[in-house]
């Protein structure tokens, strides 16, 4: 960063460099390009242009322009600048950047807006150009840096003028005689500057927008076209795909410009699309009267086309095209001009697009490498880690590493995951096998704890181009799950298999007794109700199993009716009949209002809670239902019906955390039974699994009902939860949505 002075003195400075530059020997187009750099010492803006008349600005005469290296995101607006020469005054806009149009100066401090300065360079009773300066901070390009541009005017101006003359007599100027100076340089002359200025100017590498830009900004002011647009090829798919265009206006694109750029035109249409495919510069005078060199959206009145490929050994990389409402608009001069242009650029533009390519592939493999859910790392000889994605932390549970720090593996990996590995050797002893055989693939499954998970460890060699080993690239993948999902297989083989046979074989055992001998009729009735019974087990077991595959599909609909809650449980005692070592205790709280429920689920849920609650109490005792209504507020609160305030509780429970706001019931199902221990609660509602003990292997079961009744419970929009002690018994909660608040939400919707 420059040494900043007082603002008078550093305007000064300023001033007495730019007058250097302007005038010190050397090519015209390279001295204003260091003017545009020197400005930043006394002024901060984005971007900047300089048009400039050799040496008027009457109709016709020869224009040039000149662009700052620095370009922002909005296109110059050459009629904005034809206006600035007309006015003959300084004006400064806020445009905006979606319409390139003024604005009131409020909207700069609203963000995304460009601010424009634009001065007309008169000198000796002409126009000599017009300087342009765009910034995108509202505070910039104020009254010091209008007064700095001011003063920089008359020397600008003279700066042309001799360049003016020296183009026009190919000697040194006379300063004495530049005001009366007369006729324009001959077109060849400028031209000829131009070429070796855009010469010089590709001599350091350019990104491909930048110089696509470049290339179609100097062809429209050499030209005087109003418009043109730079097409890429692409020839796998015979396709023009726009780059850049400037100067179409809705009269002549209709089409919203900026919703086309990269869009893609078959090469087979269209005057760009001939020059490709003929490899030569194609000019029409008047493209309405052959429809095929038309582009679709392209206006009527449009009329001169000038198409130049830029081609390299004899395939074309890309296509210029400049477009004029006036049929005279261009000539042999200007296709030989932009033919040249064309060339020179040629070179330029094949490297810029073969690093485009390399970018753009390092970002498409970057983009993968973050985002792949595998976590991977790559290491050196020596197990330094040099590279990991996101996913390597995530995946192992560890805290990211401040960039920079060097991590080594196992030592590291294992003194990060020491408290959760059951045995810290076997990766140690995997890092061992991998550094004594560098060339093999190797993989191991690793368990961790708190939380449990297990992961999948691929470590595969890596080679540079000579084929020598450089490292190992690691492969982690979690695949806790996988081996949940084969758990679940197993247990679905194991307790279904058991689960069928043992009603297969009363069934089958009982009907061949009755085939075989002769019973009394008490005897047959009493086999006859076993193999009745075992068959309705049977039945239950297929229905659960078509219930989960339901679910799992998203199969099941509800047909909510309005109903009594006590109407469903009244059904439920007789659905259940005489309990011989249990007492079933019924209590609802008052005033018990009605529920929006699936009444055949919601008695489904009821008769599995309370037969779990029969089974799982094999030494009887008493069962209690229980209703009660609850109000769960916005804050996350409730007030049970005569209660304010509080946590949120139902009859004799914490309600979840992330229970829906509203009125609901909570009912709950009490058991005195064997109870279930804590690790275990989180996994009961997981299908087929059955807390494995000895009380539980004598009572058997799929192990699929508490499963099936959270999915029909949150289906109604509640939640289940269950509190339970080893030897205490368990309570099971589950919520209902009131009547009421159904109508009220549905109104809502």
């Amino acid at each position: 960063m420059p040494t900043f002075l007082s603002p008078s003195a550093e305007t000064l400075a300023v001033l007495a460099e730019a007058t250097r530059m302007l005038h010190e020997d050397g090519p015209f187009g390279r001295r204003v390009h260091e003017l545009f750099k020197h400005l930043h010492r006394g002024m901060r803006y984005g971007d900047a242009r300089l048009t400039c008349w050799f040496p008027s600005a009457r109709p016709g005469a020869q224009r040039q322009q000149f662009y700052s290296s620095d370009t922002l995101a909005c296109p110059w607006d050459n009629q904005r600048m034809r206006q600035t020469a007309m006015d003959r005054q300084v004006v400064r806009y806020t445009l905006q950047p979606e319409t390139n149009a003024p604005s009131p100066p409020a909207l700069a401090r609203r963000g995304g807006e460009i601010i424009y300065l634009g001065a007309p360079i008169c000198w000796g009773k002409q126009l000599w150009g017009v300087l342009e300066v765009r910034s995108g901070n509202p505070d910039d390009l104020g009254t010091t840096e209008q007064e700095l541009i001011a003063a920089l005017l008359p020397q600008i101006a003279v700066a042309i003028a001799m360049e003016g003359e020296r183009q026009h007599q190919g000697s040194e100027p006379n300063v004495q005689s530049l005001p009366a100076l007369l006729p324009a340089p001959p077109a060849l002359l400028a031209q000829t500057a131009l070429l070796d200025a855009l010469e010089h100017e590709l001599k350091e590498p350019l990104a491909l927008h930048k110089l696509l830009t470049m290339l179609l900004r100097w062809s429209l002011d050499a030209t005087g076209a109003e418009a043109g647009a730079v097409f890429l090829v692409d020839h796998d798919h015979a396709e023009l795909v726009m780059q850049v265009y400037e100067g179409y206006t809705p009269e002549m694109f209709p089409t919203d410009v900026r919703s086309i750029q990269r869009h893609r035109w078959k090469w087979n249409t269209g005057l760009a699309g001939r020059a490709v495919q003929s490899g030569r510069a194609l000019l029409v005078r008047d493209v309405t009267r052959e429809v095929s060199l038309q582009f679709q959206t392209v206006a009527a009145n449009l009329r001169a086309e000038l198409a130049v490929p830029l081609c390299l050994d004899q395939r074309a990389l890309a296509v210029l095209v400049l477009d004029s409402p006036r049929s005279s608009a261009f000539g042999d001069e200007e296709l030989a001009f932009v033919n040249a242009l064309c060339e020179r650029a040629t070179r330029p533009l094949y490297h810029a697009m073969r690093y485009q390519e390399i970018v753009e592939t390092s970002t498409q493999l970057h983009q993968v490498f973050s985002s792949l859910p595998t976590g991977l790392a790559l290491l050196d000889t020596s197990g330094r880690v040099l590279r990991t994605n996101p996913a390597w932390s995530a995946v192992w549970g560890i805290a990211e590493r401040p960039a920079g720090q060097p991590v080594h593996v196992p030592i590291d990996l294992v003194d990060d995951l020491l408290p959760r590995l059951p045995d810290p050797l076997l990766l140690v002893q995997f890092c061992t096998d991998g550094q004594n055989a560098p060339r093999e693939a190797q993989m191991m499954n690793i368990r961790l704890m708190n939380p449990a998970r297990e992961l999948q460890v691929l470590s595969v060699p890596t080679h540079d181009s000579l084929g020598q080993v450089t490292g190992r690239l690691w492969m982690v993948s979690d695949v806790t799950r996988e081996r949940e999902v084969d758990r679940l297989k197993n247990e679905f083989v194991s307790i279904v298999s058991h689960e069928l046979r043992t009603p297969l074989t009363s069934i089958l055992g009982f009907t061949e007794l009755l085939l075989v001998r002769q019973f009394s009729p008490s005897e047959q009735r009493q086999f006859i109700q076993t193999v009745y019974d075992q068959a309705n087990h049977l039945s239950k077991l297929v229905e659960d199993l078509l219930s989960v595959s339901r679910i799992e599909a998203g199969k099941v609909k509800l047909h909510r009716w309005i109903v009594a809650l006590r109407q469903i449980i009244a059904e439920l005692t007789n659905q259940i009949g005489q309990l011989e070592r249990h007492r079933l205790l019924i209590r609802l709280v008052e005033p018990m209002p009605p529920v929006s429920v699936d009444r055949d689920k919601v008695r489904q849920v009821l008769f599995n809670l309370v037969t779990n609650a029969i089974k799982y109490s094999p030494a009887g005792g008493e069962i209690e239902l229980a209703a009660q209504e609850v109000r769960v507020t916005a804050i996350g609160r409730d007030e049970e019906e005569g209660r304010e305030g509080g946590e949120p509780r139902g009859p004799g429970g914490a309600l979840p955390p992330d229970h829906p706001v509203g009125r609901w019931i909570v009912v709950s199902v009490r058991d005195q039974g064997i109870g279930i221990a804590a690790e275990h609660i989180p996994l009961i509602w997981e299908r087929f699994y059955r807390v494995d003990n000895t009380n539980t292997r004598r009572i058997g079961g799929t192990g699929l009902g508490l499963s099936i009744t959270r999915s029909l419970v949150e289906l109604h929009g509640g939640r289940i939860w269950v509190e339970s002690e080893v030897g205490q018994g368990s309570v099971f909660f589950f919520t209902l949505p009131v009547a009421a608040d159904m109508r009220r939400e549905e109104d809502w919707g």
